[in-house]
């Protein structure tokens, strides 16, 4: 027994020591004590917060706050500010300061998440730093006023309504007692209303100023109208919110895309004089069915909704199936375009049966609420987190395939067999792509929403699984949208598609340049493709303005050309100069022009020097020139008909060839303008954290694209009766036409305080790629004189020895670089996405 009590006396000090490392670990692994967060720790603070209100120069009002916190460097927590973001005490001590975010323990037990979530958009990082008095927190965020919804941002919270908006500052607990030096709200223009409590230390209209405030203050004012209305008609439940530019107002492109194609169909149709042929009859059925698909898509894009709440509201269903039946509707408009397309007949099985399952899926999911997918249930499994992503970008490869498939059926391309699985890769990757995205930006926008907030671990899957299921609820809904922009973008083929087998320079051996029918077909052909469709006026779309003034540019253009042109002047009996030409072999003409060009640069060098001496010689030259002018009709020179000619030997030719040349030059334009659109300022940040950002930067790419390919074949085939002599001085011309409409609505934009879309630029840029191209069609014209110069640059001094082709070249290069840098530096325009806020949705019931 003494013994064993020797042992116990020996062990006692250990088991002393051990508890007291056991406690000091405790201690140092617990989080800070609430204690070190209270108003009396923390009344030597000094805060200076601002917000500010941008209106102009965008659709909607940015609202920006920025903070600087000075807490006492002795305060227990300060410390902790300069940890890692992701540390637990970092994000206590900021909670502390900004009364922002939930701690573990709350989130176990309180049902009200309203607190997890931070929505507002941070693009610069918190900022600590030690000064001599003490740490300085620094810390911005951004919000845009898209609805007429209340929201946080900073230390501020606003309440917009129909008549007026309410700015009011929310201060943290923990800050009640500290010194409030500053604080500053500028409203960007308008003047408050109420100002509540009353301040004498304001220096502006407009802006308002507290020094030492001891109360919160709240501001109402009454914003500038375009912003207030682009809120209302964008905030559901309001009166005129389905015709705004989210609802009908956006569906009217796609009608007036369809009617104007179907008129320009028509009116090729009657040009032709005769019966069409069958290729000409299966070319104009083609152009209808896809009117009718333009049509019908506009309609369930940007009114299905609105029918969708209607008829819930008729029949009062029980639970939200408008995330399914944006699946559905996508999955439908998808198996159309793939039965529409030039698919081989087990292909299409194919897709309906796939189809056919993945509705059965959904169907079964909603019926037996299922978690295995996303329901309006609001319920996911593990198991589910993975079909879901399957489940969901199913149907956008079912959409893509039927838009590759479109697309070669409305250009009559009888390429079934040889493109086939091309276009099934295709489809596969981009709809792979577009899933990867928007799982990657699931990780992006939950870390940002829950950047203060510490999910216990008992909770944290549940939240997480029940936000990423709501997530991919959404996801079919956010890619409408786009999918029906990117639809869209197959207009030009089916216009193009029918001229290529109803030109009249097929059957018409004479025919050098488009006849009046097809001159009206490239007019509607030019407004409707290769004019921006972006206009947004006060919510609603201003698409209508620039389709009328697109449409009044190019008939003025090409009147104002065949009045000037060359080729249409008569040539004596009874035809015109283009269509002898087109009868003369091209090498002569070349010839000539070559020669004509010899004799002048003779006759320059001549009268350089002593008349007396040198007259002999000169007048042998002019006699030569005179020459021969005689062999073309009075006004025109042999000179100047390559030039206006073009390259091929036909219209068709010119413009394929150009659209061809543009689309290639046009690469830089695109990157420049997907820089301005897409990575300047925070749009960059903005898509990255967006579901349907790929499709996004994907559509972005493909619009610009599109344009400049559009706008090289307008210039090519219409080369022989633009105004202008040479390819720059025509692309100028054609230029001029773009720029009208997009510069009224620039126009409009500035005086009403709108969103600009980058407009500048993008003339700047049209200019840039239709002078390259204009110049690089001239250089193709002269081909053949390449085996006379010893290099380029020798040619293109041989093709524009004329200064004023130069001079034109040049200074529109100029000005676009000109343009271009100074975007570059000013940064463009932001990329609002219009996307449903996935965690503001009600979360199910633990």
């Amino acid at each position: 027994m003494i013994h064993l009590r020797r042992h116990m006396l020996l062990l006692l000090p250990m088991l002393i020591l051990y508890a007291a490392m056991a406690v000091s670990t405790t201690a140092r692994a617990a989080p800070p004590s609430a204690a070190t967060c209270t108003a009396d720790r923390l009344k030597e603070a000094q805060i200076t917060t601002t917000a500010e209100f941008v209106h102009r120069g965008s659709n909607v009002s940015k609202v920006t706050s920025v903070t600087e916190i000075t807490v006492p460097a002795g305060w227990e927590q300060a410390p902790h500010l300069f940890l890692d973001t992701h540390a637990a005490d970092y994000r206590s001590a900021l909670r502390c300061l900004l009364g922002k975010g939930a701690d573990a323990k709350e989130t176990e037990i309180s049902k009200d998440d309203s607190k997890f979530y931070d929505y507002e958009w941070r693009f610069q990082p918190v900022s600590v730093s030690r000064q001599k008095e003490g740490v300085v927190v620094s810390y911005e965020a951004i919000a845009w006023v898209q609805a007429l919804a209340d929201f946080k941002v900073g230390l501020w919270e606003i309440f917009p309504n129909r008549d007026e908006w309410t700015i009011e500052l929310k201060r943290p607990p923990s800050l009640e007692k500290a010194k409030w030096a500053s604080v500053h709200v500028k409203l960007g223009g308008p003047v408050a209303a109420s100002v509540e409590p009353p301040t004498a230390d304001s220096e502006a209209r407009g802006e308002l100023l507290w020094k030492n405030a001891r109360e919160s203050p709240r501001i109402a004012f009454r914003p500038p109208a375009a912003q207030l209305w682009t809120a209302i008609v964008q905030t559901r439940g309001q009166d005129w919110e389905a015709l705004g530019a989210a609802s009908a107002s956006s569906a009217f492109p796609y009608i007036a895309t369809g009617a104007l194609s179907l008129i320009a169909g028509r009116r090729l149709r009657r040009g032709l004089g005769r019966n069409p042929l069958p290729l000409e009859k299966r070319a104009f059925a083609g152009l209808r069915f896809w009117v009718l698909i333009l049509v019908f898509l506009g309609f369930i894009t940007f009114m299905g909704d609105d029918l969708y709440r209607f008829l819930s509201s008729k029949f009062g269903w029980g639970h939200d199936y408008a995330p399914t039946v944006s699946v559905f509707s996508i999955l439908f408009v998808g198996v159309v375009l793939c039965l529409f397309g030039t698919l081989s007949t087990h292909v299409r099985v194919a897709v309906c049966v796939f189809a056919g399952c993945l509705v059965t899926l959904y169907v079964f999911a909603e019926l037996f609420e299922s978690a295995l997918l996303s329901t309006s249930e609001g319920r996911l499994s593990s198991p589910g987190a993975r079909l879901v992503v399957i489940a969901s970008v199913a149907p956008i490869f079912v959409w893509f395939l039927g838009v590759f498939a479109c697309g070669q059926r409305l250009l009559l391309l009888d390429w079934r067999r040889r493109w086939q699985w091309v276009m099934i890769c295709v489809a596969a990757v981009v709809s792979g792509l577009t899933g990867l995205w928007a799982f990657l930006a699931f990780g992006r926008s939950w870390e940002r929403r829950t950047w203060l907030t510490d999910l216990a671990p008992t909770v944290h899957d549940w939240y997480k699984l029940a936000t990423y299921g709501r997530w991919w609820q959404w996801f079919a809904s956010d890619s409408f949208r786009v999918l029906g922009d990117i639809a869209l973008q197959l207009a030009p083929l089916a216009l193009v598609g029918v001229l290529r087998v109803c030109r009249a320079e097929q059957r018409e051996t004479d025919s050098f340049t488009p006849n009046e029918s097809e001159r009206a077909f490239l007019v509607i052909f030019f407004a409707v493709m290769v004019v921006p469709n972006y206009a947004t006026y006060f919510g609603f779309s201003g698409y209508v303005t620039t389709l009328v003034l697109g449409i009044l540019a190019a008939a003025f253009l090409l009147a104002a050309g065949r009045s000037r042109s060359v080729l249409e002047k008569p040539a004596g009996r009874g035809g015109l100069v283009g269509q002898v030409v087109l009868r003369t072999d091209r090498s002569e003409l070349l010839r000539t022009a070559r020669r004509y060009r010899d004799l002048q640069s003779r006759l320059h060098h001549l009268k350089a020097g002593p008349s007396a001496e040198q007259s002999g010689s000169r007048e042998a030259i002019e006699q030569e020139i005179d020459q021969l002018d005689r062999g073309f009709p009075e006004g025109v020179r042999a000179v100047d008909l390559p030039f206006a000619f073009g390259p091929m030997g036909s219209w068709w030719g010119n413009a394929c060839r150009c659209a061809l040349i543009s689309s290639l030059i046009g690469l830089p334009a695109t990157g420049v303008m997907y820089w301005l659109d897409m990575v300047s300022g925070p749009s960059w940040s903005l898509a990255s954290e967006n579901s349907t950002g790929f499709l996004a930067v994907m559509y972005e790419i493909l619009y610009w694209q599109v344009i400049w390919a559009s706008g090289g074949f307008f210039l090519g085939a219409l080369w022989r009766d633009l105004l202008g002599r040479n390819g720059p001085a025509k692309a100028l011309s054609v230029t001029a036409a773009f720029a009208v409409p997009v510069g009224v609505h620039d126009v409009i934009a500035q005086m009403v305080g709108l969103g600009l879309q980058n407009t500048v630029p993008a003339i700047a840029a049209f200019a840039s790629v239709m002078t390259f191209s204009g110049l690089s069609m001239d250089v193709q014209t002269f081909r053949t004189e390449r085996r006379y110069r010893s290099s380029t640059s020798s040619l293109l001094m041989y093709i524009y020895r004329m200064p004023v082709a130069s001079g034109a070249f040049l200074l529109a290069q100029l000005v676009a670089l000109v343009t271009i840098l100074k975007y570059f530096q000013e940064g463009g325009s932001v990329w609002l996405f219009d996307v449903h806020d996935v965690t503001n949705k009600s979360t199910p019931e633990k």
